[in-house]
């Protein structure tokens, strides 16, 4: 057990922090070569953000399990292992914007009737908005030393945030699947779309579904309290947290998007645009995907 002094509420190993740190970077060496350096894909950044903030947190956690009572090492590692998924997902939303409109004719390029160029505003923006709940939810408990009725009010709006992170993931996975059907429909695939897309699909696949373990995961975590057996046990955070964000992210140095998309992720100047919320100023041209 740990120290009465110890935020944690066992005792943390070291080496297990370094370990991982040293496993997570790896792949994010490899995405910054491939992204920055090999394809110029700046549209494929916020991955590889994502993949630097696994790295930093859990080498922050590293020194957090020498100085156990420190807090802002404990929160500064806690919130860079939260925030990370966040950024690996935001790239799986951009991912299936992009690729529903360089596969799909230009007549179904809306999903569940959304539009492909707003797929990745909307679910970033839930996103943003499940994390603030939760941070506000953290916010209320901490005020309360996790203990008496505040402290349950605000656990139960932190998890009301992670809830909503699955739901959202959830609706998430229900459009790459109904993109996938589209393909396979009587319209199925325009000419001129890129020859080996489905592997970007799949890539897509794997990544969300290891993201919405982990989100699970954590709903379940703070349901069951700080007294729960996740909350007191370490080897469930690395199992249900580290384990599944790992080939989240590598999963994209096998596939990297920008081999089978090009540099622009499949997308013309004037789509790009667009997708940025940026006011079109010029012409379409032909032979863009739109």
């Amino acid at each position: 057990m740990a120290d009465e002094n110890s935020i944690y509420s066992y005792t943390p190993s070291f080496p297990l922090a370094i370990v991982v740190a040293i496993l997570y970077a790896i792949p994010t060496l490899l995405l910054a070569y491939q992204t920055l350096i090999k394809y110029h894909s700046w549209f494929f950044l916020c991955v590889l953000v994502g993949s630097m903030f696994e790295v930093a947190g859990y080498g922050v956690r590293a020194a957090s399990t020498r100085k156990t009572s420190d807090i802002p090492l404990y929160a500064s590692s806690s919130t860079l292992i939260v925030l990370a998924p966040v950024f690996i997902a935001a790239g799986n939303y951009l991912l299936i914007g992009r690729l529903i409109r360089a596969v799909l004719p230009d007549s179904r390029h809306r999903i569940f009737f959304i539009p492909a160029r707003l797929i990745t505003k909307i679910f970033v923006a839930f996103d943003i908005l499940s994390f603030l709940v939760q941070c506000s939810g953290t916010s209320i408990a901490a005020t309360a030393s996790w203990v008496g009725s505040q402290a349950d009010v605000g656990t139960n709006v932190l998890i009301g945030g992670l809830g909503l992170q699955v739901v959202t993931f959830v609706w998430f996975l229900s459009i790459v699947t109904r993109f996938w059907w589209c393909t396979q429909g009587r319209t199925g695939v325009k000419a001129g779309a890129p020859p080996q897309w489905m592997r970007v699909l799949q890539a897509i696949c794997v990544s969300s579904c290891l993201i919405l373990i982990r989100s699970v995961y954590r709903v379940i975590e703070f349901a069951l309290g700080i007294e729960g057996y996740p909350f007191t046990h370490e080897w469930i955070f690395y199992v249900f947290e580290a384990l599944p964000m790992l080939p989240a992210i590598a999963v994209f140095c096998y596939v990297h998007p920008a081999k089978y998309l090009g540099s622009k992720g499949g997308l013309g100047k004037e789509a790009m645009i667009e997708e940025s919320g940026v006011l079109m100023v010029e012409e379409p041209k032909h032979g863009h995907v739109e």
